[in-house]
């Protein structure tokens, strides 16, 4: 028996140093000829939650600084121009184009008479400041308003016979 377990042997051998080679797992590559492009539009509602941002018939004392007033009201006067409400006027003032009844419209009529406020006293600041007069300073400053606007935002335009009207931005 010995005899015929040598040829077993030398065929065994071979066979299983194959079946091994057989089971080595195949390479898979995973790199990309060109780098993989992700294009990422985002937008970001913030809403704040709070008694102090909603509408209340208490009037708040006039601001010292008036542009820290009138950032605290930023995202109230935007979203009071997303929907239309208020414009731009020819004078760098708000302008209420539609009345809301009810307590939201006391609370945009109370903010945009807040915010005229503080933008007269800035208007007048720069007109002393330039020693121009305020005209001037607020049609220069209806001009940059006008310009950063929005589309769809209502702005007031001047005709050039010196009669104005409202148009919505168009670009």
């Amino acid at each position: 028996m010995e005899k015929n377990s040598q040829p077993m042997r030398s065929i065994t051998l071979p066979l299983f140093a194959l079946f091994l080679a057989s089971c080595a797992s195949p390479t898979v590559n995973l790199s990309t000829p060109e780098p993989i492009k992700v294009d990422v539009a985002m937008r970001l509602d913030v809403y704040q939650h709070s008694k102090e941002a909603a509408p209340s018939s208490k009037k708040s004392p006039p601001s010292s600084d008036p542009d820290s007033a009138r950032r605290n009201r930023m995202a109230d006067i935007q979203t009071f121009k997303d929907s239309r409400l208020v414009g731009e006027g020819r004078d760098a003032l708000l302008s209420i184009r539609t009345d809301t009844p009810g307590e939201y419209g006391d609370y945009i009529r109370k903010i945009v008479s807040e915010e005229n406020s503080d933008r007269m006293a800035l208007l007048k600041s720069e007109a002393d400041k330039q020693k121009s007069p305020l005209t001037a300073i607020q049609k220069k400053q209806s001009d940059i308003a006008g310009k950063m606007a929005f589309k769809g935002e209502w702005i007031e335009t001047e005709n050039p016979d010196g009669t104005s009207k409202w148009i919505q931005k168009s670009e």
